[in-house]
């Protein structure tokens, strides 16, 4: 009995090392997160804490080896074996150095909404390994780092408002500068909450199909994940306008 228990030993220890360096990990992973999280955000006080926990698991494999020796290495190898199969070490190692090169470059923070590696949405999360986004469908969309890094990232909330259009087709018979006018009235106000950004309204007026002319309304609006209702909501209000006025708009074939 005595043998058997003390052939167990080195394993024993191994499994407590080993527990001991997960509780710390977890609990310094958690406590480093709500520390910066003032400072850095959620996304990125997570990441901090997600390579506090890496870098304490490192150094728990190495407290192992350096006191079970053979035996300890025997019972990691197996562990990261299994590891590396199951998630696949190759890929999971190049997210990782690639969440790493995001953390120093920040392109996007939590909140933002971007567009990268073919998908749309606002950040939800940013850990190591991957990105996830929220898209206009409300589904989570998760992104390997490896993804994200290979492309180009677009973040639409760099900017305090996002461009939208709407196209407006008067008949020539019409008074064209009398529309302008109207239509760049009509939508000084449209957006309030960037009325103090450079970014302003704007109208131009060009010759469309034989006998018409394109009056083409460009606005900012505040980030969303859907511009759908805005552009309606800009078509409705400028040609409104122009029926006020006592304009007609061109048929709609």
């Amino acid at each position: 009995m005595d043998g058997i228990v003390e052939s167990l030993k080195p394993y024993i220890n191994v499994l407590l090392i080993g527990a001991g360096g997960a509780l710390l990990a977890f609990a310094s992973s958690r406590f480093l997160s709500r520390l910066l999280v003032r400072f850095m955000g959620p996304g990125w006080s997570r990441f901090i804490g997600s390579l506090v926990a890496l870098a304490i698991g490192v150094w728990t494999v190495k407290l192992i080896l350096d006191i079970a020796g053979a035996k300890g290495l025997l019972v990691v190898l197996v562990t990261v074996l299994t590891a590396a199969f199951a998630i696949g070490s190759e890929r999971v190692a190049s997210d990782l150095v690639s969440g790493v090169g995001l953390f120093f470059s920040q392109p996007y923070q939590v909140g933002d909404l971007v567009s990268m590696a073919g998908h749309e949405g606002k950040v939800r999360a940013i850990s190591t390994t991957q990105t996830t986004l929220e898209s206009v469908f409300g589904d989570q969309i998760y992104i390997r780092n490896s993804d994200v890094v290979a492309g180009s990232i677009v973040n639409f909330s760099a900017a305090p408002g996002h461009l939208i259009t709407s196209l407006v087709i008067l008949p020539a018979t019409e008074d064209l500068n009398l529309a302008v006018t109207l239509v760049e009235k009509t939508i000084q106000d449209f957006s309030p909450e960037l009325s103090n950004s450079p970014y302003r309204p704007s109208v131009s007026a060009e010759s469309g199909e034989p006998g018409y002319f394109n009056i083409e309304v460009r606005v900012y609006v505040a980030e969303s994940l859907d511009y759908g209702p805005e552009k309606t909501r800009l078509f409705l209000h400028v040609t409104n306008a122009i029926k006020e006025a006592g304009l007609s708009l061109a048929p709609i074939v």
